[in-house]
């Protein structure tokens, strides 16, 4: 590869804890303004359109994570390859991992969309919404839809780029969105006065715009990462590759979501209130966890490219140094929301019910980010060694098995919906220990061979 001088993210050489928070870095800011889209919207509609339009965003939330997990992950199997392709300095390889995931992501983004609209109102009825909320969260619900080309065009380029070792572009790019995002919702609810659907808007603008700068940078700087697409036609079979990685990736993450999801017609059933205290928490919580799935993110990428240039000592000592670092990392994030809590929460809504239930919830939780990190971080690292099966299993055995029946079984016996959030704790630990002895007993080294 000629031009591997001019990318500034090549992990298989120099300082690994130096490099790794190099790369970190952008993809933490990343995450939290990707939040952000829905933490911005949360303290505008419960601020100027009140507890019901915070409900119905927070109906669909899990729905959105869920899909938003499912993108992610498959932009996870675009980075695997095309990490492992560069440490391998294979060109050919390379340059079709590329390829088919701008293909993938345009056919794969229109038919989810299709699929959304369609299925929104069985959807909402299957989760149990509220009839008092039904009609506005089913309006934001399509509109999110139609939207999601947009979401994964944007993932799927910037899983590419990350696995270049780009994390820094990407970043810039999600940043102007989210003052895009800002600016619009500003507009068309505080000024103009609309409703919640106006919230969808803003969001669909802005991804919009994310996506479509990103590829315009791809396209215009192609010899910048050593690449050659132009005029370049896809082979398929690479898409196998891609799915064969990142779909049990996304599964993994999605299945995470379809936990919470089938837990929300749980926390339906006690009431507004709950709804809107949970909804508040779900846009707290992601700041502690989004700096672990930068980490796990980052792990990938170094694993891969490392991986791809058969440095096997040096990725076991990356993974290991990882864990301790976003470790520390957990444990103090979590003592923060545990103690100032309940004047974050403040921020979003007025109404002292919500801010005391939310208060409740996210203490909890915040046990349980200490006890997640292992999870998550493991999970990035045999990602990056082309095992998504694994993270994929502990996922769907601890977070939709156990959680999910435990919740109900426990809520039925007491009647005290504090039990969900217990459950989740509980499931979370579950699901490190999973991992732990995973990646321990070196089953993930398996995956290897034939891969470099």
């Amino acid at each position: 590869m000629q031009r591997q001088k001019a990318i500034h993210f090549d992990m298989t050489e120099g300082n690994i804890i130096k490099q790794l928070l190099i790369f970190s870095w952008p993809l933490l800011v990343g995450n939290i303004f990707q939040q952000l889209y829905n933490t911005v919207n949360a303290i505008i509609l419960g601020n100027y359109i009140g507890s019901e339009a915070l409900a119905s965003v927070g109906v669909f939330n899990p729905i959105n994570n869920l899909l938003l997990g499912l993108f992610t992950g498959i932009s996870t199997g675009a980075t695997v390859m095309v990490s492992q392709s560069f440490g391998a300095k294979n060109k050919q390889r390379l340059n079709q991992s590329v390829l088919v995931s701008i293909y993938l992501s345009i056919i794969g983004g229109i038919l989810i969309g299709i699929i959304g609209v369609i299925v929104s109102k069985p959807l909402l009825q299957l989760i149990g919404t509220p009839d008092v909320i039904f009609p506005m969260a089913l309006s934001y619900a399509q509109m999110m839809f139609v939207g999601m080309i947009s979401m994964f065009f944007y993932n799927i380029l910037a899983g590419v780029l990350r696995g270049m070792g780009d994390s820094v572009v990407p970043l810039l790019f999600l940043i102007f969105s989210n003052l895009v995002n800002g600016a619009a919702l500003y507009f068309f609810v505080v000024v103009r006065g609309g409703g919640i659907r106006s919230a969808a808007y803003s969001t669909i603008i802005a991804e919009a715009i994310a996506g479509i700068l990103t590829f315009i940078y791809l396209m215009r700087t192609q010899d910048k990462y050593g690449i050659s697409i132009k005029g370049l036609k896809p082979d398929w079979s690479y898409a196998k590759e891609l799915f064969r990685i990142g779909l049990p990736a996304g599964l993994q993450t999605s299945i995470f979501s379809v936990g919470f999801m089938l837990q929300q017609n749980l926390i339906n059933q006690f009431g507004e209130v709950l709804i809107a205290a949970y909804t508040v928490v779900t846009r707290v919580d992601p700041f502690v966890t989004l700096p672990l799935n930068s980490f796990s993110i980052a792990l990938t990428t170094f694993v891969g490219q490392n991986i791809g240039a058969n440095k096997l000592e040096r990725t076991e000592e990356g993974i290991k140094k990882t864990v301790i670092l976003s470790q520390i990392i957990a444990f103090l994030l979590s003592l923060v929301l545990f103690i100032f809590g309940d004047k974050i929460l403040a921020l979003f809504s007025k109404d002292l019910a919500v801010v005391t239930t939310g208060t409740m919830i996210l203490r909890t939780l915040s046990i349980g980010y200490v006890l997640v990190n292992n999870y998550f971080v493991l999970s990035g690292a045999v990602r990056g060694a082309g095992d998504s099966v694994a993270p994929l299993m502990a996922s769907m055995i601890c977070n939709v098995v156990i959680r999910v029946s435990l919740a109900y079984l426990l809520v039925y016996l007491t009647g005290d919906f504090r039990m969900i959030f217990v459950t989740i704790v509980i499931a979370w630990t579950l699901a490190t220990i999973f991992m732990s002895v995973y990646y321990r007993k070196g089953m993930w080294k398996k995956k290897i061979r034939g891969l470099i």
